[in-house]
């Protein structure tokens, strides 16, 4: 449905938070908002477009306190670069603002007041997370565990990043603080509350009568009110970043409360020196409130905002857009894979508005995630952008410029006119109904008219025949040009002003759609895009990179003290059997024939577990020994299916083996739902699970039923090559006895089958080779502002670097003559056409940039830490070193949580006390 366009509108975008960059996921959604306001204006609507940083909160005063900083100065120092950031990429606020202004304070309190007098606020005692080494109270944020409804590991107390539902910090498994990674305490706390569960009924009406929203975010927040509200804490416990409760020595509103009613301090910073308040937009029903997104923020937008706007007798939005996600290359954005890039870092790759371009051809009125496909990005940009609407752009104003000098005259083909006019309005309704992918594929419709009609009407013959009606025929296409500039302008803003200049008109909108331009003279033709090279982002993970896998374990699981350990084995050649596996497997099968596994306590805690989900199996480890001993040998399958089941029987743990090939995505260990896809091995048909047994399943398929009965279309054949391997522990096995087991598989199956192992997720510390270098020489990269190309001295050669530190150390004396930490074994790289042979570690607080200056050392030493005497030389991928987590603690280094060192001293930083070291 869409939106009135008789009343004033006020379009919002979600608040970012004031910890880190804008990211070009960000980007989606503001890009996608800019879009639609533009849209707006261009159609003469009366909008307000508002935002702000989300300023308040813990982790605020945390990493300010880190950093030396005060909230304030930290902050400030995130909102130029987020407002840089959106100039950049032509996103343009009529009023960009911060939760942290009078303003807000006063929306805040007088919203809490309202509802405080109407008795929807109330005080309780709960129970609290809190940290006795910190001292403190931890918030949402600052306690992270495993997600108590899906089991995934790393979640913040607030809500699950994974499955997206909500929490609270006392409700997480195995929880630990954040901070310093202490197991917490509960302790009990006085919290204010607002009685969200009342506005139950309130807001079903509003949802189901609001046809505006998308029906699959009025179906999805439906079954939430439907399951029962709870009551919000709306109040946190100092020390807090935020406004103190009005009363109050040491209780705060909560971030989710106040960071909202930003929207309104927006407004209200907008409506200084005008004639109008922010009260005309949010305490009267005389304008439209849409907001636009993500749609990992609905709890919050569709139902906490909604009520206490409500409640409080604020108007409620009218609509709420919802957009999917960004991912990068088909998968989620990586800083390992090189695809997580900031706003600041991607223009550095292209041009921020042709990004607009391919976002809005790729955004529809739906939550489905969009893909940032490079090849796709480059292909669209030069195949359509270019190839096609830039090229009727030029090829008719610069043939009408050459033979005509720009002087056009009449339209002689009305029908054509009025077919483009027609077409033209329909990527209006498309832009109306925020369908912009639509809109991208109607502007490149009529583009391609454009061109066919240029094409067809052949004007490089007919100014040698006939010149008066050539010069009609160039007029109707310039008309097409015209509306093509009104109709890209909201996506692409500065391309429609060249061709507005090019036109010589100034500023059209959607009231000149069906305006001819006759009797006129043109501007100057000019190229105003040209094609793309292709975009190779040098962090991106290289062809033959590792396969990274992934594990989850369902909460329900987890509590009965499951624990799985996974390895990946690649290159193996398998083989039908070998002599000297067949010696291991006689051997073992004469240990195991008088073993009786009654009253084992590692089966026992299987058989547990099978009672718990009430299943009645036989543990597949104890159903191979018992085959052995009835058949007095081990089965021949092949060499690695033989080589893990000896040592699955004899050490009585479960364990699978899968083709790593035919695993698609992820692997959990899950509860069932009776709806997933499972061919058991050896069978052809589909076998229905029943729900509430438990299965370990990729992406698409199940892998294997329980721990006793595996899928087949993971199965080992001759020819897998790359194999998953895991074991399955219980309450009755400790971490070592399995990393053992599995040890023990992958060794016999990588001596009998060939390839090499690996534990997922191992960390080889010797691997980075850092060493001691002073810089030589110093001068400006050629062909980036931000690098400089160092020399340095490594003792026994010299090396050339880049490094991206020019606009933290503007002056190169600073870092002449300086001693650097230096990863010496890194693949070689071209940076900009230039070779970097290594790279130089700095450490950033988020504001700071500082090298990391061992002075006391000589150039070559070698940079190391406890435990580890010996590094290697042999090269490593950028990738493989983003795993290393290295960080700066108190001006120290640290790397993998060990402090770097040399014989002559402990590696410290300049300008830089707490942060990320990279």
């Amino acid at each position: 449905m869409a939106e009135d366009m008789s009343k004033k509108t006020l379009v919002t975008s979600a608040l970012i938070y004031a910890n880190g960059p804008v990211h070009i996921g960000h980007m989606v959604e503001y890009i996608q908002t800019d879009i639609y306001v533009r849209f707006l204006k261009l159609a003469g609507k009366d909008v307000v477009y508002c935002g702000a940083d989300d300023t308040h909160g813990a982790p605020i005063e945390i990493n300010a306190s880190k950093q030396g900083i005060t909230p304030e100065e930290f902050i400030g120092h995130w909102w130029k670069e987020h407002k840089r950031d959106y100039d950049d990429y032509l996103v343009e606020f009529d009023s960009y603002y911060t939760t942290n202004s009078p303003e807000n304070r006063y929306y805040t309190e007088l919203i809490f007041k309202r509802l405080q007098e109407k008795g929807y606020i109330y005080q309780k005692e709960i129970e609290l997370t809190y940290c006795e080494k910190c001292e403190r109270y931890l918030p949402d944020r600052y306690v992270k565990g495993t997600c108590p409804n899906c089991g995934a590991p790393d979640q913040y107390g607030d809500v699950c990043e994974k499955c997206n539902t909500t929490h609270e910090t006392t409700d997480l498994i195995n929880p630990y603080c954040s901070i310093c990674g202490s197991p917490p305490i509960r302790k009990d706390s006085l919290h204010y509350f607002f009685k969200l569960g009342e506005f139950t009924d309130w807001l079903r009406d509003w949802l189901n009568n609001n046809k505006r929203l998308q029906p699959e975010i009025r179906n999805q927040i439906l079954t939430w009110v439907n399951d029962g509200l709870n009551d919000w804490c709306i109040s946190r416990d100092g020390p807090y970043f935020g406004f103190k409760i009005p009363g109050e020595e040491d209780k705060y509103f909560y971030v989710w409360l106040d960071a909202p009613i930003g929207y309104i301090a927006s407004t209200a910073n907008y409506a200084k020196d005008k004639p109008l308040t922010a009260d005309d937009y949010w305490q009267k029903d005389e304008a439209e409130i849409i907001h636009f997104i993500g749609k990992d923020i609905i709890y919050f937008h569709l139902l906490f905002w909604p009520a206490v706007l409500h409640g409080a007798g604020f108007h409620v939005p009218d609509n709420v857009v919802v957009h999917g996600f960004l991912t990068v290359n088909g998968e989620k954005m990586s800083k390992s894979r090189g695809t997580f890039l900031t706003a600041e870092e991607f223009k550095e790759y292209i041009d921020p508005e042709l990004l607009r371009f391919y976002y809005a051809a790729n955004l529809s009125h739906t939550m489905t995630d969009i893909d940032l496909d490079l090849k796709n990005l480059e292909s669209r940009i030069n195949n359509e952008l270019v190839a096609n609407v830039a090229n009727l752009v030029y090829r008719v104003m610069s043939f009408t410029g050459k033979n005509y000098s720009g002087e056009i005259s009449e339209v002689n083909d009305d029908t054509t006119i009025a077919e483009v006019n027609e077409k033209s309005m329909g990527v209006y309704r498309a832009f109306e109904g925020y369908e912009f992918r639509d809109a991208v594929n109607r502007i490149l419709e009529i583009s391609s008219m454009g061109n066919k009609y240029f094409q067809e009407n052949r004007p490089w013959e007919g100014v040698k025949k006939d010149r008066e009606a050539t010069l009609k025929i160039l007029t109707t296409c310039v008309n097409i040009v015209k509306n093509i500039a009104i109709m890209i302008k909201p996506i692409m803003p500065l391309f429609a002003e060249k061709i507005e200049a090019q036109l010589n008109v100034e500023d059209l909108t959607w009231e000149d759609i069906d305006r001819k331009i006759e009797n006129h003279t043109l501007g100057k033709a000019e190229i105003v895009l040209r094609k793309i090279d292709p975009i190779e982002i040098r962090e991106s993970e290289p062809e033959g990179a590792q396969r990274e896998i992934n594990f989850e374990i369902h909460k329900k699981i987890a509590k009965l003290g499951v624990d799985v350990k996974l390895a990946i084995i690649e290159g193996v050649n398998i083989k039908k059997s070998s002599s000297e596996l067949d010696r291991i497997k006689k051997q073992v099968a004469e240990e195991l024939k008088d073993v009786s596994v009654e009253g084992n306590p590692i089966i026992n805690a299987y058989n547990d577990i099978y009672r718990k989900f009430k299943v009645d199996v036989e543990n597949s480890s104890v159903h191979l020994m018992k085959l052995v001993q009835e058949n007095g040998g081990f089965p021949t399958i092949n060499t690695a299916v033989d080589s893990y089941n000896v040592v699955s029987a004899k050490r009585l743990v479960s364990a699978g083996l899968h083709d790593l090939d035919n695993v698609k995505g992820d692997v959990k260990l899950t509860v069932t739902q009776g709806n997933e896809l499972y061919i058991p091995l050896g069978e052809t048909e589909a076998m229905k699970l029943q729900p509430g047994k438990f299965a370990i399943v990729d992406d698409e398929k199940v892998l294997c039923w329980l721990d006793v009965k595996q899928g087949q279309h993971t199965k080992i054949g001759m020819d897998s090559k790359n194999l998953l391997l895991y074991v399955q522990g219980n309450a009755a096995t400790n971490t070592l006895y399995l990393e053992e087991a599995i040890t023990e598989m992958c060794e016999l199956i990588t001596k009998y089958t060939g390839g090499t192992y690996r534990m997922l997720n191992p960390i080889d510390i010797s691997a980075a080779n850092i060493k001691v270098a002073k810089v030589v020489e110093i001068k400006d990269h050629p062909g980036a502002d931000k690098l400089y190309v160092l020399k340095i001295d490594l003792g026994d050669e010299q090396r050339q670097l880049c490094a991206g530190l020019k606009p933290f150390y503007p002056d190169p004396n600073d870092l002449l003559g300086k001693h650097l930490a230096v990863v010496t074994n890194l693949q070689p790289a071209k940076l900009r056409g230039e070779l970097s042979e290594g790279m130089l570690l700095a450490g950033d607080d988020g504001v700071n940039v500082g090298i990391l200056n061992p002075q006391k050392s000589k150039p070559g030493d070698q940079v190391y830490v406890d435990g580890v005497t010996e590094y290697k030389t042999a090269l490593i991928e950028f990738g493989d070193f983003l795993k290393y987590t290295l960080e700066a603690r108190e001006g120290k280094a640290y790397l993998m949580g060990r402090q770097m060192k040399t014989d002559s001293e402990e590696i410290t930083l300049e300008k830089v006390v707490n942060g990320r070291i990279r």
